[in-house]
């Protein structure tokens, strides 16, 4: 089981992938953007941050580059439907500014859930990483 800090302005998203997660034995929290994610990490003890990159406030970027800071030791993935430039470029430069792994929306809640499991060096239910 891990504890997820779940970033998206996103609210629909934000449910459905709470649910899933926790619905899965996983402890979730959310936040709506990036401001708020830092409040949740100075008061909890995460496993993984998964964070938009495009967010109002403040955005994916200035976010993984605060947490990198803060606590550099906090898995990152970074996820993104792309804006002006396309998902592909946001997500290379997440990836650069220290997130783990990026992905490209819309996610499924279970492929989520394989990457941090992944990342995370757990094994899921079928034996595999």
């Amino acid at each position: 089981m891990a504890k997820f800090l779940l970033v998206d302005d996103n609210e629909e998203l934000l449910e459905v992938q709470s649910a899933y997660l926790s619905a899965n034995d996983q402890t979730v929290v959310t936040a709506r953007n990036g401001k708020e994610a830092l409040l949740q990490l100075d008061g909890g003890n995460f496993d993984i941050m998964v964070t938009d990159v495009i967010m109002p406030e403040m955005e994916g970027f200035e976010t993984i580059m605060t947490v990198r800071k803060r606590f550099p030791e906090l898995p990152i993935i970074a996820v993104s439907g792309g804006g002006r430039v396309g998902a592909t470029d946001y997500l290379s430069m997440a990836k650069s500014m220290g997130a783990k792994t990026a992905l490209s929306k819309p996610i499924a809640p279970a492929e989520l859930l394989h990457e941090a499991r992944y990342i995370l060096g757990e094994s899921t239910a079928d034996g595999s990483a």
